[in-house]
């Protein structure tokens, strides 16, 4: 399979460019673009959140622990940050680490097999819809524009994720020696059958967030209009 830094180079320059694109043809604006990038990039490491290896885990994790203390941070109002104290804006981001590093991280190592539910197309859809329907529940107003990026938020991290999978595919043919080695299909697949109640799950919060999701036809109309795309 791919390494570390191949799935977060790759990633980050697809996401990247699709970012520019999007931005080139007015869709979104320059903080929007790069706050897609980050989600790309993220997107691109995200399957391995499974991982074995004790460097790649601390790294997605010190990642999504800065996710959301950004998240945190970002959406709280003007009004509370004048009445928040210097050692409660250092215990919000540590506390949030802290949640994501003792309590998160472990429920995750507990329940989670290498190239198992987390390398399938079922799992990229949950993390989408569910960093869709975030970043829609915290825009200030739900209005067309946030409902866009809400959309593109997720389509972003689905992007990063399935190009990580696709990664993993194309290392596991051996073209040097023409052969394809054991690993090949266990990346990209729809779902871990093997587990049968965990990809139940996964189905069910799916649909759930499918159906609770902002509209789409704003963003399907959006992305269909490229007249002022500047090449």
């Amino acid at each position: 399979m791919a390494n570390f830094n191949t799935h977060l180079n790759v990633a980050a320059i697809t996401t990247g460019l699709s970012a520019a694109v999007l931005l080139s043809a007015s869709h979104i604006d320059l903080n929007s673009a790069l706050w897609l990038w980050f989600l790309g990039a993220v997107g691109g490491l995200l399957p391995d959140i499974d991982s074995d290896n004790s460097t790649a885990l601390d790294t997605i994790f010190n990642l999504f622990a800065l996710s959301a203390v950004l998240f945190v941070i970002r959406y709280i109002t003007t009004e509370q940050f004048a009445q928040i104290s210097f050692i409660e804006l250092i215990a919000i981001p540590l506390l949030v680490y802290g949640i994501m590093r003792y309590l998160i991280r472990p429920i995750f190592e507990k329940i989670t097999v290498h190239r198992g539910s987390c390398h399938s197309l079922f799992f990229l859809l949950l993390a989408a819809l569910l960093t869709t329907q975030i970043i829609w529940r915290l825009s200030y107003q739900h209005t067309e524009q946030s409902a866009i990026i809400a959309w593109l938020s997720g389509g972003f991290i689905f992007l990063g994720g399935l190009i990580h999978l696709l990664l993993d595919e194309i290392f596991s043919v051996d073209l040097h020696n023409i052969r394809i080695k054991r690993s090949f299909g266990t990346a990209l697949k729809l779902a871990d059958f093997k587990n049968k109640s965990l990809t139940l799950i996964t189905l069910i919060a799916i649909i759930t967030l499918a159906y609770i999701a902002p509209s789409p036809i704003d963003t399907i109309s959006t992305l269909s209009n490229w007249s002022k795309f500047k090449l």
